[in-house]
């Protein structure tokens, strides 16, 4: 059996071998109630940070967020530890900072807390806080600040367990692929400082597009990939115009408006991550070669004939 000391460091090795985001606020939640011993803890995003679920939390633990919790509201306007509901158990709230900006909550509902406690709280939450700062720097497009290529096989093989584990029956997970239409030619034409402010100006159209549970990436150049959670085919139809009316509004007397080509194709079981990424971008290209400024889902193009389903033969030798 392992001493309270060792039980403490293998809690804080558990949180600092995490490498991406999600993982690592999953740990920091795991991490507190197994060595606090509570069960109601939640990571709650309240700087509307992209790439991050406004409210991730341990299993059963659920909280209104509209408007935000008075214990939680507290905690960003002070910008430090709050003791709320002061009973027996009580709510701690300590505020997760970046660049001295409360960007993140962390929550604990049912705790009855002494100093030491509070101190190991405080302990636990700036060793999150030191090592999202990190994590997050290495998994970003640093001229947008979206996802990068890194981040976006641990986001997708996240998809896909969550698909082995749904009961629903409608496609409520999604990947959506574009890249701008004639980029060269505004590259040649206004150089690459501008081209990199149209990167720039589309990275900011898709956070108003996108809610914080979708994953947002540049994989380079003007290619961009989406990993939507948890939305409808009409949900999906509604933000495509909303990403093309918004680069519209990008504009140069020069090149015109900027316009975009959209591929979107639903994430099944049958599905890898291979396969998935090829659907997309076949319905991009058919997108692209059939008129741009517009968007095409992959199974609306397998159904109509307009693309043929992939063909695998049964002879092929994988070893």
């Amino acid at each position: 059996m392992s001493s309270a000391p060792e039980h403490l460091l293998n809690s804080v090795a558990s949180i600092t071998e995490q490498r991406q985001l999600l993982s690592l606020a999953t740990s920091l939640i795991d991490t507190i109630e197994q060595t606090m011993g509570v069960s109601q803890v939640a990571v709650i995003n309240v700087g509307e940070l992209p790439h991050f679920p406004q409210l991730l939390s341990s299993s059963g633990f659920t909280l209104g967020m509209d408007p935000l919790p008075p214990c939680v509201q507290a905690c960003v306007d002070r910008g430090e530890l709050v003791l709320c509901d002061l009973q027996t158990p009580c709510k701690v709230a300590l505020p997760i900072k970046m660049n001295d900006t409360v960007v993140k909550v962390l929550l604990i509902n049912d705790i009855d807390p002494d100093d030491t406690q509070l101190t190991m709280l405080r302990a636990f939450s700036r060793i999150y806080e030191n090592f999202a700062r990190v994590v997050q720097e290495s998994q970003t497009d640093s001229l947008t600040g979206l996802l990068n290529r890194k981040a976006y096989d641990a986001r997708l093989f996240h998809l896909f367990t969550c698909i082995r584990s749904e009961t629903r029956r409608a496609p409520y997970f999604w990947m959506l692929t574009f890249d701008i239409d004639f980029f060269k030619k505004i590259n040649d034409t206004l150089g690459h400082l501008y081209g990199d402010e149209v990167l720039l100006q589309i990275s900011q159209v898709m956070h108003r597009c996108f809610s914080a549970d979708d994953a947002l990436f540049r994989f380079g150049g003007d290619e961009f990939v989406v990993l939507l959670d948890n939305k409808s085919q009409r949900e999906v139809e509604d933000i495509c115009r909303q990403l093309l009316a918004g680069a519209a509004n990008i504009r140069h007397e020069k090149t015109g408006p900027v316009t975009l080509s959209i591929g979107i194709t639903a994430l099944n079981l049958e599905d890898n991550p291979v396969s998935v990424l090829m659907k997309a971008d076949k319905a991009l290209y058919f997108a692209k070669e059939n008129g741009r400024n517009q968007w095409a889902f992959y199974h609306q193009l397998i159904s109509h004939g307009d693309l043929l389903p992939p063909h695998i033969d049964d002879d092929i030798e994988l070893f």
